[in-house]
């Protein structure tokens, strides 16, 4: 933690730097330079996740944190230039004396206060929690003029519900090196994008190959389709080129559309909907050029009605349905198997966060309170495999409750909690093991 203290006083030492000089290059309205931040806490217990099964001891109870810096500059006209810096990790991932020496403790006190065992702490740190670059960014906004804008560099590519891009925040996030450019029209907003989610080297000196990973998008948000429903269209490519005969030398195409419909504040239904689909190749060998298909489909619907009371407090009672499609012939060249890409799914299927959106169909039915500073729900989970397991006939994965609570304490600090229990299905039984599983989460987050 001594790494980011020492980022988080050198930034604030830039920005108070840069406000100066940028106030006195031209006189600008609003702030010239912003922090930006983030402090979570959490205490996590998990119990019998991994394995299903009483007759082994695998509870535990752990505390990962998130903690981010970063200062967001305003630089002339329509320059914008963000840099955020963060680290994450458990509690009790580096010693109390960040150091080599763990103390008396089981040891000798020899030195003790001022011996050499102290002095070497300022030799030789040891820390485990290294701080990294989150993003880097710098935005051309309006460029000329015109209804263009470019961000370049490490950012966040978040859009619709986070199925196919999120940000991961909950963990330890998902962030992008590249381009997005965006064009703010009348009607639509479109955004396109080229990112290198994998840069691959060779030799000594790690000198650069053509051997790497290319993500490419286009998503466009209509602005005038209907009352109150958001339209989104996209289509997104992505190439993986290493030059080895593997599953994971593919290019394939994401295309697909969501629509949703939101009520707060009054009675009324609510509903959303998105449906991709994927397409293209992969190498199934002997040689590069021999190659299967990609053929996928993912879907997530929800249905519900919101109930608002005279107090202000909203009732919704919904359904919810997700399937990725998956492979049911796994001796063909025909790859069937839904690829989420950069999905979060924090509580998207579950508490646990147990699955993901491939080989999986999800339904949930649950109901949620909202208020002014409160939230509270319940939701009731059925999972399955798409396809049956070829070696158990099998596909029945389980079920599971959820109950959580949400307190937004102060408009910067929120308080969340909650517990899941995971009831393994046939499929589970015959390939993991037959018992339930529990997680319980509080969760304390500060923005900035």
């Amino acid at each position: 933690m001594k790494k980011f203290l020492f980022l988080f006083l050198f930034v604030a030492a830039v920005a108070s730097a840069f406000t100066f000089v940028v106030a006195a290059d031209e006189d600008m309205d609003g702030k010239k330079f912003v922090i930006h931040g983030e402090v979570r806490q959490r205490a996590d217990y998990n119990d019998n996740l991994f394995d299903l099964d009483d007759s082994t001891s695998d509870s535990f109870l752990f505390f990962p944190y998130r903690a981010r810096i970063g200062a967001e500059g305003h630089f002339g006209k329509n320059v914008v230039g963000y840099a955020e810096f963060q680290t994450f990790g458990v509690w009790g991932d580096d010693q109390p004396n960040f150091g080599d020496v763990p103390g008396p403790v089981g040891g000798t006190n020899f030195g003790s206060p001022f011996g050499p065992e102290n002095v070497a702490q300022n030799q030789n740190p040891d820390n485990n929690n290294d701080v990294k670059l989150y993003q880097g960014w710098i935005a051309l906004n309006q460029i000329r003029g015109s209804k263009f804008s470019l961000k370049i560099g490490r950012q966040e590519i978040v859009k619709g519900s986070e199925m196919l891009l999120g940000d991961s925040d909950f963990y330890s996030g998902t962030a992008h090196d590249g381009a997005v450019g965006s064009f703010d029209l009348d009607s639509i907003n479109l955004d396109v994008w080229y990112t290198r989610p994998f840069q691959r080297s060779f030799g000594f000196f790690g000198v650069p190959t053509h051997q790497s990973i290319n993500f490419y998008g286009a998503w466009v948000d209509f602005k005038k389709i209907g009352h109150d429903i958001p339209v989104s269209v996209y289509a997104l490519y992505y190439e993986d080129g290493i030059q080895v005969v593997t599953p994971s030398r593919r290019a394939f195409w994401t295309i697909g559309g969501r629509a949703n419909h939101d009520v707060t504040g009054k009675n009324g239904f609510a509903w959303s909907g998105e449906l991709a689909f994927q397409t293209g190749d992969y190498t199934t060998g002997p040689g590069l050029g021999d190659t299967g298909s990609v053929s996928a489909t993912a879907l997530e619907g929800m249905f519900g009605y919101n109930f608002h009371t005279g107090g202000g407090t909203d009732h919704l009672i919904r359904i919810f349905v997700a399937q990725g499609s998956g492979d049911d012939d796994p001796t063909d060249t025909d790859a069937k198997a839904f690829d989420p890409l950069f999905q979060d799914n924090h509580m998207r299927y579950g508490l646990t966060d147990a699955f993901v959106l491939s080989d999986l169909t999800a339904a949930s039915l649950g109901w949620n309170m909202r208020s002014k500073d409160h939230k509270f729900g319940v939701d009731l989970w059925s999972y399955k495999l798409t396809e049956k397991d070829p070696a158990t006939t099998e596909d029945d994965l389980g079920s599971e409750i959820d109950a959580y609570w949400m307190y937004q304490y102060s408009p910067n600090t929120q308080i969340m909690a909650g517990v899941a229990q995971f009831s393994p299905g046939k499929e589970l039984e015959a390939t993991v093991g037959n018992d339930s599983a529990i997680r319980v989460i509080g969760n304390l987050r500060l923005r900035f």
